[in-house]
C-alpha cells in the first residue's frame, strides 16, 4: 500500500508483521483446535455423503430426487459424529491451559440441536417420505404437520412433567464440624490448624436444582442408554462374528449343475414367500375393516408375521446375491474376502478391549476403590502428553464410532431374530430405501447421547477438568431418579451381561434362520424351517419365480 511504501516496508517486513499477528491471534484462539474442528466437520460431511450414495436405492440416486431427505440424512449423521467428538475437543480446550471456547455453551447447543433432530427433523422427513408419492394422501403437508404435532406434544409433556419432579441433583460433599475453632488461634503450626479446628468430617450432599438444558441432556442420555445396552451389547459380538462368517461363507465358484440345483431351490423358496405375501395382503384387507381391541390384537400379530416375512425375503436376497457371484463372477474377489477377515479381526480386538476396559476401569473399582487401571485412558493421555493429539483423537473416534456401528448391527441382528418385536431395516448396497436409512439415522442419534456419557465415564481420567466432566459426572450423575442408574453403573452392568449372553447365543447359533441358512445338502430342511412346510426339493414349475426375478 502507499502507507507501507512511505514507511519503507519490504516483503520481509510484511511477512514478519503477518507472522506476529498470527502468533498473537493464536495466543487468544487455539489455531490447531480451530483447524481440527473444521477438518472434523468436513471429513464427517464427506464420509456421510459417501455412505448415503453407497446405500441408497438406485431409484433415488439422482441428485434432485428427495433432496431434502438426503440433506437431513447427511446433516444428522454429521451431528452424531460431532457430538461424540466434542469430548476430545473439550479436552484440548481445557488443558494445558483453559481455552477461549465456551464448551458448556457448545455442549448445550449441540444437545438441543440433537433433541430438535430427534423429535422434529428426522421424524418429519420419515413422515414426508412415506406419503411423498402416495396419491391417496391429498394434503401431504397437513398430514406431516399433524403427526409432528402429536410427536412434539407427547415428547414435550414427558420432559416438562418429569422436569418438575426430577430436576433436583444431590451433589455429594464432605461436611466438617468446626467446634474447636477458638483454640486454633493459639496454634503456631499452620499444618495443624485444619486438623484442630475441623477435626470431624462426614459425608453429606448439597441439593441443587439443575437448569432445563441440563435436564434435557439427562433425558436424552437416559433414553439412549436403553438402545445402547440392547443393540450395542448384541453388536459388540455380532460385528466381528458376522465379518468372520462372511469370509468363511464367501461365494465360491460352482459348476453349472450346482448352479441349476441351487437356482431351483431359491425359486421354490421365492414361490413360498410370494404365496405368503398374498396371504398377508388378504389378511390385512380383512382386518382393515374391523375395530376394537380384538382387531388391534390381530393387527399386532399381523405386523409380527409381516416382519417375519421381511426376514425371509432378506435372507433369500442374500443367498441370491451370493449365487450370482458364485456363477457369474467365479466366486468372491480374494481381496474383498480378505478385507472382511481383517475387519472381523480388528472388530474382535475393539470389542475385546472395550469389554476389558469396562471391567477393569469402570466396574472393578466399585468393589476395590484402591484398584487402578487406565488401559485406553493411558493411551489417550500418552498421545496428549507427547504432542500426538490428532492420533489420540483418531483412536478415540475409532472406539466411540465403533459403538454406534455396533448399535446399528445389533438392531439388524435383533430384527432378524426377534422379528415379532421390531421391523427390519437392513442396510444394503444400492438397495436401501431412504426411510430405512432415516430409521437407522434416528437410532444413531438417540444412541449418540448415551455414547457420549459412557465415554466420559469410561475415560474419566482423560476427560478430567472438562466441562463434560462437570455436566455428566457432577450434575447428571446425581439427579433424582437417574442417580440410581448412573451412580451404580446399572446400564454398564446390563451392557456387559447382555453382551455375554448374546455372545454365547451367537456362538451356538451364529446364522439367521433357525439352523444355518446355507445352500448345502441340508438346504431343504433349513428352508422348510424358515419358510414353513414346503416341498423344496420338488422341481420348480413354469410359474416358479426364478432367481433373476428376485432382484
Amino acid at each position: 500500500t502507499n502507507w507501507e511504501k512511505r514507511q519503507g516496508w519490504t516483503a520481509h517486513t510484511r511477512l514478519s508483521v503477518l507472522l506476529s499477528s498470527l502468533a498473537a491471534w493464536n495466543g487468544m484462539v487455539d489455531l490447531f483446535l480451530l483447524i481440527f474442528v473444521i477438518v472434523i466437520v468436513a471429513v464427517a460431511i464427506g464420509v456421510n455423503l459417501r455412505v448415503l450414495l453407497y446405500f441408497q436405492q438406485e431409484d433415488n440416486s439422482k441428485f434432485a430426487s428427495s433432496i431434502v431427505c438426503k440433506t437431513i440424512i447427511v446433516i444428522s449423521l454429521t451431528l452424531a459424529w460431532f457430538i461424540i467428538l466434542l469430548l476430545p475437543i473439550d479436552v484440548r480446550n481445557s488443558r494445558p491451559v483453559q481455552g477461549v471456547i465456551d464448551m458448556q455453551a457448545m455442549w448445550m447447543g449441540t444437545f438441543i440441536t440433537l433433541a430438535v433432530f430427534l423429535v422434529v427433523v428426522v421424524p418429519g422427513a420419515m413422515f414426508w417420505h412415506e406419503i411423498e408419492d402416495d396419491p391417496d394422501v391429498k394434503k401431504k403437508k397437513g398430514y406431516v404437520v399433524c403427526r409432528l404435532l402429536v410427536t412434539i406434544f407427547f415428547a414435550g409433556c414427558a420432559v416438562a412433567i418429569s422436569y418438575a419432579f426430577l430436576a433436583e441433583a444431590a451433589i455429594p460433599v464432605t461436611e466438617y464440624t468446626c467446634e474447636n475453632w477458638q483454640s486454633a488461634d493459639v496454634r503456631d503450626n499452620a499444618a495443624l490448624l485444619g486438623r484442630v479446628a475441623c477435626a470431624d468430617g462426614r459425608k453429606s450432599h448439597v441439593s441443587v436444582k439443575v437448569g432445563f438444558r441440563i435436564y434435557l441432556i439427562a433425558v436424552l442420555c437416559f433414553v439412549g442408554w436403553f438402545l445402547l445396552v440392547m443393540f450395542g451389547g448384541i453388536g459388540l459380538s455380532a460385528v466381528p462374528l458376522d465379518a468372520i462368517l462372511e469370509f468363511k461363507d464367501r461365494p465360491r465358484a460352482i459348476s453349472e449343475k450346482d448352479y441349476q440345483k441351487r437356482r431351483k431351490v431359491l425359486g421354490s423358496a421365492a414361490q413360498a414367500l410370494l404365496q405368503r405375501s398374498e396371504e398377508l395382503q388378504s389378511l390385512d384387507a380383512e382386518l382393515s375393516s374391523q375395530k376394537g381391541w380384538r382387531a388391534r390384537r390381530k393387527q399386532r400379530s399381523l405386523r409380527a408375521l409381516y416382519n417375519r416375512f421381511k426376514c425371509g425375503v432378506n435372507l433369500l436376497e442374500d443367498e441370491h446375491g451370493k449365487l450370482k457371484v458364485s456363477k457369474f463372477e467365479r466366486g468372491e474377489n480374494l481381496v474383498i474376502a480378505t478385507a472382511k477377515l481383517v475387519v472381523g479381526i480388528v472388530s474382535a480386538i475393539l470389542s475385546l478391549t472395550w469389554i476389558l476396559h469396562i471391567v477393569l476401569v469402570v466396574l472393578v473399582p466399585q468393589f476395590h476403590p484402591n484398584f487402578s487401571a487406565n488401559m485406553l485412558d493411558a493411551i489417550f493421555m500418552a498421545t496428549e502428553n507427547s504432542g500426538a493429539y490428532p492420533l489420540g483423537v483418531a483412536l478415540f473416534s475409532v472406539y466411540t464410532l465403533y459403538l454406534l456401528l455396533c448399535v446399528v448391527k445389533g438392531c439388524l441382528k435383533f430384527g432378524l431374530r426377534i422379528f415379532f418385536l421390531l421391523s427390519l431395516h437392513p442396510m444394503r448396497h444400492k438397495a436401501t430405501p431412504l426411510n430405512s436409512i432415516l430409521f437407522n439415522v434416528e437410532l444413531l442419534l438417540i444412541s449418540s447421547a448415551a455414547v457420549v456419557q459412557f465415554s466420559q465415564t469410561a475415560f474419566a481420567n482423560y476427560a478430567r477438568l472438562t466441562d463434560a466432566d462437570v455436566i455428566f459426572a457432577a450434575q447428571i450423575k446425581h439427579l433424582a431418579f437417574y442417580s440410581w442408574f448412573f451412580e451404580h453403573s446399572i446400564f454398564v452392568w446390563a451392557l456387559l451381561i447382555w453382551f455375554l449372553l448374546t455372545f454365547i447365543f451367537l456362538i451356538v447359533r451364529p446364522r439367521e434362520g433357525g439352523k444355518a441358512f446355507r445352500l448345502n445338502t441340508s438346504i431343504e430342511k433349513e428352508l422348510a424351517e424358515i419358510l414353513g412346510p414346503t416341498k423344496i426339493g420338488k422341481p420348480a414349475d413354469s410359474t416358479t419365480p426364478q432367481p433373476e426375478s428376485l432382484a
